[in-house]
């Protein structure tokens, strides 16, 4: 079926659609992605959600929502029981997804790369749960916030983003953390790699020579990859940081924070 005739509606058409907002006020929300359900209660429209998905787990208000599946798909004999009439998913792709537009659901997809996107689907957000105003404070807070980063990327640190370690596994050109770590004032070594997450291997890391490797805590620890690297690459010639990978990996609310910690970890004198 071609695309243009399903009710697939990325969260930029709808400014197009003057009629969705009204419409949409009294939803009932699937959130099928974390940063989804993350700009939903940031902007006061959690009591819309009536379902969501795994690693919805912030704020902890949102450990309570009924789950219908995960980022492999969604159970939707179980969705459709919440009697939901929006879903908002990452991907057009999610299994289960195009069940629940045949039942009558209306798919929106968010999948914001930088930050005017991730600005832009709060403010659409608002506006179709009833809750403009609040979009828009949270998204001029966080634009005064953005600007403050930017005055103060003066790092130039070479960045080694160490995104999995077996496969090893990294950040490229085309992936939005390369743009935090630019936002950020460092240099990601890896950035000329056309790839969102291209796979490395250590001894193009050793040639890359980053002086700052950054590690999100996801299944990790830190001590130990730290041996590794100082290992591999000199303990005075590298510092091994780690940081939360839901501040980072979900482009939702919270990725200012992300930011604004990464800067601060860039910036820090080190021997």
């Amino acid at each position: 079926m071609n695309l243009s005739c399903r009710i697939i509606l990325p969260l930029l058409w709808l400014c197009m659609l003057p009629g969705m907002a009204h419409a949409e006020n009294d939803s009932r929300i699937l959130a099928l992605s974390p940063h989804v359900c993350e700009m939903l209660y940031a902007i006061g429209a959690a009591p819309r959600i009536v379902g969501a998905v795994s690693y919805c787990d912030y704020p902890a208000d949102a450990l309570t929502l009924p789950r219908v599946g995960s980022y492999k798909g969604i159970r939707v004999e179980a969705a459709l029981r919440l009697k939901p009439d929006l879903a908002i998913a990452s991907s057009e792709h999610v299994k289960g997804l195009m069940q629940l537009k045949k039942a009558g659901v209306k798919i929106i997809i968010s999948n914001p790369r930088r930050f005017e996107d991730i600005f832009h689907d709060m403010l659409t957000l608002g506006a179709l749960t009833g809750h403009r105003q609040e979009a828009a404070t949270l998204v001029r807070q966080q634009r005064k916030r953005l600007a403050r980063v930017r005055q103060h990327a003066i790092s130039q640190r070479r960045v080694f983003y160490e995104l999995w370690p077996d496969p090893l596994l990294t950040v490229g050109k085309s992936g939005f953390i390369n743009t935090l770590i630019s936002e950020a004032g460092g240099h990601n070594v890896f950035a000329d790699i056309p790839l969102e997450t291209p796979r490395v291997n250590i001894e193009a890391v050793i040639k890359a020579r980053p002086d700052m490797i950054i590690i999100p805590l996801e299944k990790r620890n830190i001590q130990q990859r730290q041996r590794f690297w100082n290992k591999w690459l000199g303990k005075q010639h590298v510092h091994v940081a780690g940081v939360d990978p839901d501040l980072l990996h979900r482009p939702g609310p919270r990725l200012i924070d992300g930011l604004e910690i990464l800067q601060r970890i860039l910036n820090q004198p080190w021997p």
